[in-house]
């Protein structure tokens, strides 16, 4: 399901289709912002009855069903039969109820509770319709479990949905169109009675990833438009070290698919600037290299974004029905996504020291033209060298979060549990990490705009004399020492802001990378999944 394949709506929002199969990120990016409004298929609501159907037959047939017959983590040899399963199985809920911390923001439970509905269209996943309809009716009102940032492992993200499954049966906290409300009080707002939870459908609530997948699909769009900007301001800063494009041209003839896709957009957007002469053969590595750097960690968002492509379809339920039969399942290990992050986490890292070595060079008066600081001859100043210590604070603050955590050994539920993928942690991480590149992209938008100055050339039509103009509206030229933190906080808000982010964008189009990562409009599906 994509962002194109939508249909005519209301006026608040329109709405897609949900039929258990693939989401893109650009539709996954408008259910989440609530612009797209989420209606459940109706064939897929037939597979879920007959899912339905083979479950309850297994439970009459006899059959043993890990969290409906059984207990569940430690307690999974615990039988539970008759009304002793059904006090279970509505108590499951606030059992798992556990997330702690601050508050996760809408954008992200809304998406979460669509991901659980999602999948649960696939009919293999043995709940009941009106389980279904539930999470259907949640979204169509905007009523949100409040959910809290600390508790899931990653291998069911079984804090946060512990709270969407307390709301669904009637308690917890909910916020209804962004009020918060106890949840009995919501539900009898909008004239939902609360879901008895029957065996099935608590652990179906609470046992899946859609909390993390969530999380990581909001990062990894925040992501690729954090690389679209940092290539923007690597192509701003070129101009203004007077780099040797010859590197570029080198890359097109030689270099791989993504780099040379890449040139072609460096050269797009500074292609009738006028440029400094290139006095230097031997450009230093973090100017010559920007197009390797970037090129490889296009290829890891990509995949990245492939992998939360996947996953979006992928019923990560244990137990799952099959060809009328309930089985086991190890689906709720998300290992291929959790890989895929952790390169995530190293691909900003690079972008980081690319970008901090990228400053240093403009400030450190070892390029023509450039003098320390980026003083103007004959100005008393200090200059930009104070703001370096702002800018390598936040490079190491993305190092320091580039760690994987999904290696990490550990045991729970008396050692049966002892695998996880660690999903939302790094998806935080991410997140960490991409403010902080936010603040050092801001500091290179200061440095390249005073370099440009300083050689008395206008930035290249376009891309960079957007940005030129964009960070003039905050940070004037330095003639004399002036306070900065006002300045540099604004700035970082225009350069983060939806606006900007879309018209640098539409200046110079990186197909397929815009398409996948969710950034541009209009993706194909199709497309996309073979990429």
């Amino acid at each position: 399901m994509s962002a194109d394949q939508i249909l005519p709506g209301d006026k608040q929002a329109d709405q897609i289709v949900l039929d258990g199969s693939e989401i893109d990120l650009a539709a996954l990016s408008g259910i989440a912002r609530g612009r797209l409004r989420v209606v459940a298929d109706d064939d897929a609501m037939h597979r879920v009855a007959r899912g339905r159907a083979d479950f309850l037959a297994a439970l009459e047939e006899g059959q043993q069903v890990y969290g409906a017959t059984t207990g569940v983590g430690a307690l999974k040899d615990v039988e539970k039969h008759g009304a002793e399963m059904l006090d279970y199985a509505r108590a499951l809920p606030f059992a798992h109820q556990v997330a702690v911390g601050e508050e996760v923001a809408p954008e992200v439970v809304r998406l979460a509770v669509a991901l659980r509905l999602n999948t649960a269209l696939s009919g293999r996943t043995g709940v009941s319709s009106e389980f279904v309809a539930f999470l259907q009716a949640m979204l169509a009102h905007d009523l949100l479990p409040v959910m809290n940032r600390r508790g899931s492992i990653g291998a069911a993200d079984l804090g946060q949905m512990g709270q969407l499954a307390t709301v669904m049966a009637g308690a917890g906290m909910a916020r209804l169109k962004g009020e918060a409300m106890p949840a009995a009080e919501a539900l009898a707002r909008v004239g939902i009675i609360p879901h008895p939870m029957p065996p099935r459908d608590g652990l179906a609530a609470v046992a899946v990833n859609s909390y993390g997948l969530a999380q990581a699909a909001l990062q990894v769009e925040r992501a690729g438009l954090a690389l679209r900007r940092g290539m923007a301001l690597a192509m701003l800063g070129a101009q203004a070290m007077g780099l040797n494009r010859e590197v570029w041209r080198a890359a097109m003839a030689v270099g791989l698919p993504m780099e040379r896709a890449l040139v072609e957009c460096a050269l797009q957007a500074t292609g009738n600037g006028e440029w400094p002469p290139a006095l230097r053969v031997h450009d230093p590595l973090s100017a010559r290299m920007i197009v390797q750097v970037f090129a490889a960690c296009a290829e890891t968002l990509i995949e990245a974004a492939q992998a939360i492509r996947a996953e979006t379809a992928h019923v990560d339920d244990n137990p799952v029905v099959l060809d009328g039969r309930v089985v086991t399942s190890g689906g709720s290990l998300l290992m291929s996504l959790s890989m895929r992050l952790a390169s995530v986490q190293l691909a900003l890292a690079h972008l980081a020291r690319n970008t901090l070595n990228r400053c240093l060079l403009m400030v450190n008066g070892q390029l023509e033209g450039l003098p320390v600081n980026l003083v103007p001859p004959g100005v008393v100043a200090t200059g930009y060298g104070p703001v370096m210590k702002l800018a390598l604070e936040q490079a190491v603050r993305v190092t320091a979060a580039a760690s994987p955590v999904s290696v990490l050994n550990l045991a729970v539920a008396a050692g049966l549990e002892d695998e996880a993928g660690f999903i939302p942690l790094t998806a935080e991480r991410i997140g960490d990490q991409l403010d902080a590149l936010e603040w050092l992209h801001a500091v290179e938008a200061m440095l390249a705009a005073q370099a440009l100055d300083l050689r008395g050339i206008a930035p290249a039509p376009g891309l960079a004399a957007r940005l030129q103009a964009e960070t003039r509206r905050y940070i004037p030229a330095l003639i004399r020492d002036l306070p900065q933190t006002a300045a540099l906080t604004a700035l970082r808000a225009a350069l983060t802001a939806p606006e900007l982010g879309a018209e640098l964008l539409a200046m110079t189009p990186f197909s397929p990378f815009d398409e996948i990562c969710g950034l541009a409009s209009g993706v194909d599906s199709e497309r996309n999944a073979a990429q």
